[in-house]
């Protein structure tokens, strides 16, 4: 079973009409005179801008899980193609992102060399004595040779840590295993090649090829099609139990930006402790409630279909550890897969699918379980779409329509006034403008005084997670590098092989490790939930403000005629409620405003290598000696490698608490205060519009009152037609919202 796409096209097409129709309204306003003003104008812009900005909108649906839990073969079940490369072992080497194209084409960023170069450049600090005399390039032979002399000693004498091969051995290892097939394409600034059409295969050499992906930035498939909605990208992340921070950062940044995440879980072997660490990461970043859990099924490895569930049920019982109601969903991503390429397969998949046929109670069981999770997973994305890409826009459209409605009654009123009528329209309108320019210097200034006040909230609120006892991240900080252990066992036979330095770098690179798996895990996800938060206050701030400027600009004098009363009342009716104050993810990326990056980063500098090698030296040398002097001591350098784990952990934690100082103070006059100033320009704009139409009252006003009466009687139909376009506007933007609402529930 495979999925439909969603109804993106349909969505488009009605919003699409309902901005033509809104168009056409404002087209009739313009023909009639002195009914026309700026105002329609930005209107009419704003209308015509929406169908672009839903076309370019995304939503992002990010595959994770661990090594070999079947995320590959979900998304080629999803596209129903072999797209990205599947098998046993790591196969996706990078994030591939995966969208809808007019041709399958692959994008390949690549990396400059300068970029590569770093990569390895950092790495290379652990043998700080044999370094070359000049920066590394791996262009050169000789910097290469001695790049594999690097990877030869690494491999030989510290092989792998408690966590597996070591990343950096990992790192130099693809840098070498790369280099040729890569070093023709890599130029001095950022490339890219693509592979269209018949060669499009070939983008599968550096998606699942670890060496040449090491040369690769980011890749993006585009493929032809029905099968992948045109707003709609897939990413096939690498595995979540990777023991390399720099891949786990990379998956955790774009769950963070994803609108929906897969998870995927083999059956095989159910939840495994790696599964559930990350899902805690997820959990601390608040995603937890944006996921879908496939029990992905391997069908030659379960007896009959009691056994199956009996996975599916021990699995559920583990994720409830970690939410109360998850979304889990049983069935083979590799049988969807077969069965819908039909004579595409090959003779060995075909017997393989028809093997798996003949046990109907296996296979129905999974094909209901697929149509259920396909069932769920459009739904949510129709959810995500309207929230997303719909929402916004409705509601300008709505206000829009309800301004429109406004004015439609303004010049009706205006038009059909007598003449005892109008010099009490005068006197009403010339108060409302009095009162709309006081108002406005009173918004004005109230606002500089609120978001002063809002200013020093979210102040305080920082000091508090990074200063005091909140959140604290400094004494969490320092608690885990007190308790972090540092495992010298490795390195004491190797101490007079490989030299002190290298020893006290690998150990640095152990330690740190730990501390980037700590952070990612623990303190960024806190981070980030902390500025959500005060994003939230801003928002919920603004919005209070917004519907306490929901005031009256005058009282209705009781002696007013009952046409000047209608008038009057159409002007004192409230916008409608669905007016949003600020849209804080709009307005940060038109700022251009991002979160700093990430809240510290352990460094290897050279005052710790000089202290931890003197600290480590004169103890060693103090050891000796008494060695010599008294033969019932015995020399051992474990004393001196504690004492340099020490100093590496001080020095380390010297550094990530001004790091952490210099975040606080960055995050606060680098993001929050430039972020609360656009949202204060935004919100005043929003504001002060409110107040053009009354101020342009007075002067339309005595033009609309000397027109003929057969003119009049002209524009009078024509504001009957606007009426009755604005009401079909607005009925077919709630039916829009409701359909929407119903679909996603």
């Amino acid at each position: 079973m495979t999925p439909q796409t969603t109804n993106a096209s349909g969505s488009l097409e009605s919003i699409t009409s309902i901005v033509n129709d809104t168009v056409s309204v404002i087209d009739l306003f313009e023909s009639i005179p002195h009914s026309n003003d700026e105002g329609l104008a930005e209107y009419k812009r704003l209308c015509r801008k929406i169908p672009g900005h839903i076309r370019s909108g995304l939503l992002r649906i990010a595959v994770i899980g661990v090594i070999k839990s079947g995320k590959s073969t979900f998304i080629n079940a999803m596209t129903r193609k072999e797209l990205v490369k599947r098998g046993a072992g790591v196969v996706t080497s990078i994030t591939t992102r995966i969208r809808k194209g007019k041709k399958n084409r692959a994008i390949i960023h690549l990396k400059s060399w300068d970029e590569v170069n770093h990569l390895i450049e950092k790495t290379l600090d652990m043998f700080p004595d044999d370094r070359p005399e000049t920066l590394f390039d791996i262009r050169r032979k000789k910097d290469r040779t001695y790049l594999r002399s690097v990877y030869d000693k690494l491999r030989q004498e510290f092989p792998v840590t408690s966590e597996g091969i070591r990343p950096e051995t990992i790192l130099i290892r693809n840098a070498l295993e790369g280099y040729t097939a890569c070093k023709d394409v890599i130029e001095a600034d950022e490339q890219e090649i693509c592979f269209e059409s018949k060669s499009f295969e070939k983008h599968k050499d550096y998606t699942a090829d670890p060496a040449r992906a090491f040369y690769v930035k980011d890749v993006c498939l585009e493929v032809f099609g029905k099968t992948i909605d045109p707003n709609i990208e897939i990413a096939d992340c690498q595995g979540a139990d990777s023991t390399d921070p720099a891949q786990l950062a990379q998956i955790i940044s774009y769950i963070e930006s994803a609108n929906l995440i897969v998870y995927c879980i083999s059956s095989r072997t159910g939840l495994r402790q790696s599964d559930i660490s990350f899902l805690k990461t997820i959990k601390r970043l608040g995603l937890i409630e944006n996921i879908l859990f496939v029990n992905n099924c391997d069908l030659t490895e379960h007896e009959d279909i009691a056994d199956l569930k009996e996975v599916r049920e021990k699995t559920r019982q583990d994720l409830l550890l970690l939410m109360p109601e998850p979304k889990l969903f049983s069935f083979s991503a590799l049988y969807n897969l077969f069965e819908s390429m039909g004579n595409r397969l090959s003779k060995r998949n075909a017997k393989r699918l028809a093997l798996w046929q003949d046990d109907r109670k296996m296979t129905g069981f999974c094909t209901g379980e697929s149509e259920r999770f396909f069932s769920t997973y459009s739904r949510l994305l129709e959810k995500h779409r309207f929230d997303l890409l719909h929402a916004n826009h409705i509601e300008r459209l709505r206000i829009v329509a309800r301004a429109l409605e406004k004015k439609s009654e303004i010049i009706s009123g205006l038009l059909t006034t007598d003449m005892s009528g109008q010099d009490q329209a005068r006197a009403q309108l010339a108060e409302i403008e009095e009162n709309a320019g006081r108002l406005r210097v009173i918004v004005d200034n109230s606002i500089q005084g609120a978001v002063s006040g809002l200013t020093k909230e979210i102040e305080t609120n920082l000091k508090k997670a990074f200063l005091k006892d909140t959140i604290n991240i400094n004494r969490r900080v320092t608690r885990f590098i007190n308790d972090a252990k540092i495992d010298i066992e490795p390195y004491r036979a190797g101490v007079k092989e490989t030299g002190f330095k290298q020893i006290i770098y690998l150990m640095f690179q152990d330690f740190k490790r730990q501390l980037d798996i700590f952070a990612l895990e623990h303190i960024i996800p806190e981070v980030r939930q902390l500025i959500s938060t005060q994003e939230k206050r801003i928002e919920n701030y603004f919005q209070s403000l917004l519907d306490s400027y929901q005031v009256d600009l005058f009282t209705i004098g009781s002696q007013m005629g009952e046409e000047a009363r209608t008038f009057s009342l159409e002007l004192l009716e409230k916008d409608p409620g669905s007016i949003k104050a600020v849209d804080i993810k709009s307005i940060k990326k038109i700022l251009g405003v991002t979160m700093p990056d990430q809240v510290f980063n352990a460094r290897f500098t050279t005052r710790m290598r000089a202290n931890a090698l003197t600290d480590f030296g004169l103890h060693s040398v103090v050891l000796f000696v008494t060695a010599l002097m008294n033969k019932r001591v015995r020399f051992s350098f474990t004393p001196g490698l504690n004492k340099a784990s020490a100093k590496i952990k001080k020095e380390s934690l010297s550094l990530i608490r001004r790091q952490i100082k210099g975040y606080h103070l960055t995050l606060r006059q680098d993001y929050f205060v430039p972020l609360i100033q656009a949202v204060t320009r935004d919100f005043k704009e929003k504001i002060f519009h409110r107040f053009t139409l009354y101020e342009s009252l007075n002067k339309d006003m005595e033009k609309l009152f000397d027109l003929k009466q057969d003119e009049k009687t002209k524009h009078l139909e024509q504001i009957k037609t606007a009426r009755a376009g604005i009401s079909n506007i607005i009925r077919d933007l709630d039916n829009f919202s409701n359909e929407s609402a119903l679909i996603s529930r």
